[in-house]
């Protein structure tokens, strides 16, 4: 493992005109700071990108920027939102940071974890964080004490209205006009423009497209009355045509994308400026449309609710191409320690389960050093108590092409919103009616796929592979017994607040 350990989250950056020429001079333009842009699009999907085959939703200015950037097509998440939060801002699995769930307690990111936005602060960067933290605001958990110079969220760290919503603005309630993603573009562009002239870490992770869908009528109606855009999922759960409304806020979300890199342009900072763009967690009410071919959505443990769109361009300093080599969220930090020389001391590099992807953002035919296995959990147990219950649902081991998978139920009752159950075909549709996104695998097995010959896990090889599911499988094992001493400790931690 190299020393640097890194998740690589998602800055995202384009422009609705193509070209990003710089007005400055060549060596004026390596006297500029250097900077990070990394936005965080909550509940995209990766086939919700027109550059992924979308034949609805349009996205021009995703698209571009996915066309000069460096794209990381084996790139995956947690199944979930919060946990995704966790492991890009510390580079360590969420678990170890005790964020197991989106609910509160359990999405509290431990005040010993380091975040990467502490280390881009130390080292002289002006810090901003505009929209969804989730990771925990109570006592010193709130973004202003983990590493952030000026911070924009909502109240209690919900998801909270879209339309004229009332924000904290670095902790103070300010009632804001209009919907909520283009205000957070419009305030993040106003930290970028104070900060153009000094070294700046700007971290926008959106609100949108998750529920609620609801979007200014532009950006929806152009879906409206398109043939095959009623959801089974959404019309049994009462939500009509809020399917429509999903397309449009990510047609707000592109446009916004689009806003930002026009602006990094007219300021001359886009030569200088890395642009990460990542989404966190697998597809959501877009997958009816397209899924990019893959079995699963948000919240599972199946390849489609995990992999997330990874694009990162920072100037001309990167070959834009595709990047299959196996990569996570856990490789961010590690990633931007390494491209802007951040400090890292031994005790902390020796916690963290990513490395820096430098080698493949500067070669596409470059390989990282060690096992480089990495573990997803779909966590989110009702209760801390019954962590050690939930050791083999919804689990998965990632290692070069091949995906180690087990998703079963626990015996806890509703705990894991089981969609079908075995034997009885009961279901609870939410994203979509379609069974093959909620299968479960053999009862008490691993099954194993090589993802790149069988992208939507239709065979599973583990038969033919005995050595490849022992040595995943072992890894898995082992992860699971370093997890284990912090899941006890929070639920330690639960049962004693309780007795209070």
């Amino acid at each position: 493992m190299n020393i640097i350990k890194s998740n690589f989250l998602v800055a995202l950056v384009l422009i609705p005109i193509l070209g990003y020429g710089s007005a400055l001079m060549p060596n004026e333009v390596q006297k500029r700071p250097k900077n990070v842009v990394l936005m965080l699009i909550d509940d995209l999907g990766y086939g919700d990108l027109g550059a992924h085959g979308n034949p609805v939703i349009k996205t021009p200015n995703m698209d571009a920027l996915h066309n000069e950037s460096v794209r990381f097509t084996n790139f995956a998440v947690s199944p979930t939102c919060a946990p995704t939060r966790a492991a890009l801002l510390t580079g360590r699995h969420e678990f170890k940071s005790e964020v197991t769930h989106t609910l509160h307690n359990m999405n509290n990111l431990s005040l010993e974890a380091t975040t990467i936005a502490d280390l881009f602060q130390r080292k002289g960067f002006a810090t901003g964080m505009f929209g969804k933290w989730h990771v925990g605001q109570g006592g010193k958990h709130g973004p202003w004490f983990r590493g952030f110079d000026e911070t924009l969220t909502v109240p209690y760290d919900e998801q909270n209205s879209h339309f004229n919503p009332r924000l904290l603005k670095n902790r103070k309630p300010t009632e804001f006009k209009g919907y909520r993603t283009n205000i957070l573009f419009d305030e993040a562009m106003t930290f970028i423009e104070n900060n153009k002239d000094k070294p700046f870490f700007c971290y926008l992770p959106t609100y949108s497209p998750h529920t609620p869908l609801k979007v200014p009528k532009k950006y929806s109606q152009p879906y409206e009355g398109i043939k095959g855009m009623t959801y089974e999922c959404a019309d049994k759960n009462g939500l009509g045509s809020n399917h429509v409304n999903f397309c449009g806020m990510v047609a707000n979300v592109d446009e916004n994308v689009g806003r930002l890199m026009s602006k990094l342009e007219s300021l001359n900072l886009t030569e200088n400026t890395l642009i990460i763009l990542i989404s966190d967690n697998g597809a959501t009410f877009g997958i009816d449309i397209t899924n990019a071919g893959m079995r699963g959505a948000k919240a599972g443990a199946w390849r489609g609710g995990t992999r997330a769109v990874s694009l990162w361009k920072y100037g001309s300093k990167f070959p834009a191409g595709d990047r299959g080599q196996m990569t996570g969220h856990v490789d961010v930090f590690s990633t931007l320690a390494d491209l802007f020389n951040l400090d890292v001391d031994e005790k902390l590099a020796s916690q963290l389960d990513g490395d820096s992807l430098q080698p493949l953002l500067k070669d596409a035919k470059a390989t990282l050093e060690g096992e480089r296995m990495q573990v997803h959990h779909r966590g989110r147990w009702a209760d801390p108590a019954v962590w050690a219950r939930h050791k083999y649902t919804h689990c998965l081991v990632r290692w070069k092409n091949y995906q180690l998978v087990r998703v079963e139920p626990c015996d806890v009752g509703k705990c894991c919103h089981i969609i079908i159950n075995r034997g009885t075909q009961k279901r609870r549709p939410y994203y979509t009616g379609n069974f093959e996104h909620y299968q479960l695998t053999k009862p008490g097995q691993w099954e194993l796929y090589n993802i790149i010959d069988d992208p939507h896990q239709d065979r599973d090889i583990a038969a033919e592979n005995p050595e490849v599911v022992q040595r995943m499988a072992n890894f898995y094992e082992n992860w699971w017994e370093d997890v284990s001493p912090t899941l006890e400790a929070m639920a330690t931690k639960a049962a004693d607040k309780g007795k209070e």
